[in-house]
């Protein structure tokens, strides 16, 4: 008579390695990130220049140089 006999599988389990190069997703977090504070900058100038106008005069004369 055969045995009964139960065989246990190998189970494996790839470890979640991180991508080693992710040049391209890097780039565009970069870019994202300068182009918020960029954006930033410049809604802070254009709400200073709403709210005062005590830099008209010099941004007429920056312009406007004659």
């Amino acid at each position: 008579m055969k045995k009964n006999t139960t065989k246990k599988r190998a189970v494996v389990v790839k470890a979640n390695k991180p991508p080693v190069f992710q040049t391209s997703a890097d780039l565009r977090t970069a870019l994202l990130i300068v182009s918020l504070i960029l954006n930033v900058f410049v809604f802070c100038i254009w709400l200073t220049l709403q709210l005062t106008s005590q830099y008209d005069a010099a941004l007429y004369d920056f312009f406007i140089f004659r």
